[in-house]
Order: structure tokens, then C-alpha cells, then sequence
């Protein structure tokens, strides 16, 4: 059977018989045009006589092209440098086409941005000014003058959902939800816009082995810490138990129980802008925790008494209140080293950052010291900081002592605002001066029961505290016509 063989670099036949046919018209054009100068006169032939022609014609084979295309290239050299310069004519005219093209998207990118811009009303100042807390924030030196503008702030919700004294709150950096921890081992997540209950975590009964590869999925013991991560991947819970709870704070479903200390866990505060945790314990060390593998990282010793309370900033660095020995810690974790700051002459039993530099502090001798990461003693002390806030004196148990004890502290992260809690129900908020040597009261208002917990929304807007009938680490005292309930302050600012 024959068979044939087709070159790889071969043309296909349809394109050779059209190029073969259009040399052949050529070659006859070429020979009348000269015949007919030659000549004087034209062969002219009918249109039958060009069909007939054209329908007789013989129908070259392969090799007929391939020895008519070596002819042309030898001999027909003009033909080559126009189809060149045709080719090249084609190629300026994409490449043209190209540029209009993105000569085009770069108009409509430069139009789209001078939209946006002119929707959010930016200007220079506006740009340069945002630039520059930015560049303070990463410092840890910023620190803006907003107490002034607020008014005084409105009960938006109370919330009652827990069975027993609410001890901590947390919101997210969202600012649309927070989450609470109380003496009844429940958690709940509040929506606060609205003040609903939108999800439940029950208490769970105590487990009867205590084998660490037991997993356990929730609290049995007084919930004494809360807090999530700025992404709000993460929420966790603390409790008397020794036994730090991991949640997805979207799904309230448990991820992962960290065990490793020998105490309550007291303090929980995430490193902002990561996963990295810190817990404070009556152990009285720190443990630092990474949550993207949940693995257990080192821990810091130094406090000679049960810590208290913890915070966290930007950044790797955190502060612990020593309780009873009377000092503050800063604990700089890349220096491995830690200072000490003492003032107080009694218990610390709350600390707040309020920047990178400059942190403020409550105790049961009833007072609040402005302090500088660079000084040991306090910039400024404020005794009796409650002593002169308003209250019933009807609700409240004789046996309090008179000092009015500082049970809550929260800063306005970055800003001059300040809130603190004691237990005679009363929340004070307050203004720093830029030089924190000074605390300006701004707004009272009056509760009845255990302020254990405060927090401020990240922008501003809500202020929530944890009331309680008794104090979140003991029952020393009891204020039976307090509720246990969570409150939701609206911010608002002037006007004017």
C-alpha cells in the first residue's frame, strides 16, 4: 500500500496551491502587459473563456510548490521585502493598539482614584496627619486628646444572662460583640448594638479523672480572664481551674485546652496584631503561648506574690500586677530581662496600657498612679480616687473599708480617656494630661455591686462593664441588692 511521507515544516496545501496560483496570475499579467506594449493592442478574452481556463486548470502537486517557492526566493526578491514590510506594518499596528490600551486603563485608574478621593473628602493635612499616628502607634508614643469631646455617657443595654457575679469582658475589635465570663462557669457572647444574648457556653461537669489527655471542652470552675485576638480568630477563657480555654470567638466551638499552670489563671492579653498570648496566674508566673500552633512557648518568673491582672500591646512586651508584693512588672520578652516599678501601698490589683510608654494602675488602697516605662516611681498618684463619687449609702455593707477599693481600670488605647470601677458600684471615667501628672474626673456614674471588669470599644463607642454582687476573685464581701449583669454604655461625642 503506498503511503506518503509530509514534511514537518511543510505549508499545507491549500496555502501553497493559493500561492502557487498567485504567481501563475502574476507570471501571465506580466507577459500581456509586455505583449501589449510590444504588440499596441490587448488580448482580450470573454469571462467564459477565463472560467473555462480557470476550471481546466492543472492542479500542481507538493513538490511543484516547494520547487516554485525556491524560485521565488532566488529570484523574485521584491516579493520578500514587501510581505517583510507588510509584516511590519502589522506588528507597528498591535504595538500601537497595545499602548492605546494601556494608555486607556491608566486614565480610567487615575479617574477611579480622584473618585474615591473625592467621596472621602481627603486632603493633604487629613493624609499627613493620618501618616503620622501611624507611625506613633508602631512607636508605642501616641497618644491622642479625646476625653474632652465625649459627653456624658448613656446606659444603651443591661444584660442579664449569667446566674452568678459577671467577672470578665472582652470586645472585639470590631466592634460589634463582647464576651463575658462569670462565677456560674458560662460564657456569653452579647451583640452590642442590640444587647441580645447570641450565644450560650454552659458550664460542663467536672471531669472525674484528672488525666491530661482528657479532653476538656469547657469550664467547671469560676471564669476569672477572657480575652480575643485582634483578628477575632481566637477567644480565650481562664478559670480557676488552672485551665486555659481556646475558642473560635465566630463559632463558639472549643479548639484547644492549654494546661501548664499551677494556679487560677488571673490575666489573659494577646499581643495586638498577632496570636501571640501572655496568662498571668496565682502561680506567679507569666506564660507566653503561640496560638497558630497551639504549643506553649516559656515562662517568666520574678513575682513574689500571686499576679493579678496582665496587658498587652503592640509590641513584644507585656504588664503584670504583683498583688501583694506591691509591684509592677514589664516584661520585655525579646531582652529576656524585666523592670520593676513599686508606689502603691497597698494590694495592685489592676493595670492598663495606655501606650506602648505609659500605663495606669489600681489598688485596694483605693488608689490610681499614672506611671512612664522609663520611671519606677509613678508620675502621678491619686489617693481615694472613689472616696468623693456619688452613691447610696443605704445599699451599700458597712464592712467595705473606707479606702473604696480600685476593682476595675480600662484605657482608651492611645487616647487620654480613662475608666476605673470600684466596689461600690460607681464607674469614673477620666482625663490624663499630656504629661500624665494629672487625672481630670470627667463623668460619674452610679451602680449598685462589684464593678469587676471595664472595657472600651476600639473606637470609642461603647463602654462595658461586668457587675457583680461579690468581688471576682473572693467573697469577702456580698452586696445582695446588686445584679449580676453585664452594661452597655453608650459614648457619644459633642457637637459642638
Amino acid at each position: 500500500m503506498p503511503f506518503f511521507i509530509r514534511k514537518p515544516n511543510s505549508e499545507p496545501k491549500d496555502k501553497k496551491r493559493k500561492k502557487f496560483l498567485k504567481s501563475e496570475n502574476a507570471k501571465k499579467k506580466t507577459k500581456s502587459t509586455s505583449s501589449e506594449f510590444t504588440n499596441g493592442h490587448t488580448n482580450k478574452k470573454s469571462k467564459k473563456q477565463k472560467d473555462i481556463i480557470d476550471e481546466n486548470e492543472e492542479i500542481p502537486s507538493d513538490s511543484d510548490l516547494d520547487e516554485d517557492d525556491e524560485q521565488n526566493r532566488q529570484t523574485n526578491g521584491t516579493v520578500r521585502l514587501d510581505n517583510l514590510l507588510l509584516n511590519e506594518e502589522d506588528d507597528d499596528d498591535d504595538e500601537n493598539n497595545v499602548h492605546e490600551q494601556r494608555l486607556k486603563r491608566a486614565k480610567e485608574y487615575i479617574e477611579q482614584i480622584a473618585k474615591q478621593e473625592k467621596e472621602r473628602e481627603l486632603d493633604r493635612d487629613t493624609v499627613s496627619e493620618r501618616l503620622r499616628d501611624d507611625v506613633l502607634e508602631q512607636a508605642g508614643k501616641l497618644h491622642r486628646q479625646v476625653a474632652s469631646n465625649y459627653s456624658q455617657p448613656v446606659l444603651l443595654h443591661t444584660c442579664r444572662g449569667h446566674q452568678q457575679s459577671v467577672t470578665c469582658v472582652c470586645i472585639s475589635y470590631d466592634n460589634k460583640y463582647a464576651f463575658t465570663g462569670s462565677k456560674d462557669c458560662s460564657i456569653i457572647k452579647w451583640c452590642l448594638l442590640t444587647g441580645k444574648k447570641l450565644h450560650l457556653i454552659r458550664r460542663i461537669v467536672k471531669p472525674t479523672e484528672t488525666n491530661e489527655r482528657v479532653p476538656i471542652v469547657g469550664h467547671y470552675d469560676h471564669i476569672l480572664a477572657i480575652s480575643i485576638s485582634t483578628d477575632g480568630q481566637f477567644l480565650v477563657t481562664g478559670d480557676r481551674a488552672d485551665l486555659i480555654q481556646v475558642w473560635n470567638a465566630q463559632t463558639c466551638q472549643h479548639l484547644k485546652t492549654l494546661r501548664g499552670h499551677q494556679g487560677p489563671i488571673t490575666g489573659l492579653a494577646f499581643r495586638r496584631n498577632s496570636h501571640q498570648l501572655f496568662s498571668a496566674s496565682q502561680d506567679r508566673s507569666v506564660k507566653l503561648w503561640n496560638l497558630d500552633e497551639m504549643t506553649y512557648v516559656e515562662t517568666l518568673f520574678g513575682h513574689q506574690e500571686p499576679i493579678q491582672a496582665i496587658d498587652a500591646l503592640m509590641r513584644e512586651r507585656c504588664v503584670t500586677a504583683g498583688g501583694r508584693d506591691g509591684s509592677l512588672r514589664l516584661w520585655k520578652i525579646v531582652e529576656e530581662s524585666h523592670l520593676m516599678f513599686t508606689g502603691h501601698r497597698g494590694s495592685i490589683d489592676c493595670v492598663a496600657l495606655i501606650n506602648d510608654e505609659h500605663m495606669v494602675s489600681g489598688g485596694d488602697d483605693g488608689c490610681i498612679a499614672l506611671w512612664s516605662t522609663g520611671k519606677r516611681r509613678p508620675l502621678y498618684n491619686l489617693p481615694r480616687a472613689h472616696k468623693f463619687t456619688s452613691f447610696d449609702p443605704l445599699v451599700i455593707p458597712s464592712s467595705l473599708p473606707d479606702d473604696f477599693w480600685i476593682t476595675a481600670l480600662a484605657s482608651l488605647r492611645y487616647t487620654d480617656l480613662l475608666a476605673s470601677g470600684s466596689f461600690n458600684g460607681t464607674i469614673q471615667l477620666w482625663k490624663s494630661t499630656p504629661e500624665f501628672n494629672h487625672l481630670i474626673p470627667l463623668f460619674t456614674i452610679s451602680q449598685v455591686g462589684f464593678v469587676n471588669d471595664l472595657k472600651f470599644s476600639s473606637d470609642g463607642s461603647y463602654l462595658v462593664a461586668g457587675i457583680g454582687q461579690e468581688h471576682r476573685l473572693g467573697r469577702w464581701w456580698t452586696v445582695k441588692s446588686a445584679k449580676n449583669s453585664v452594661l452597655i454604655y453608650k459614648l457619644d461625642k459633642n457637637t459642638n
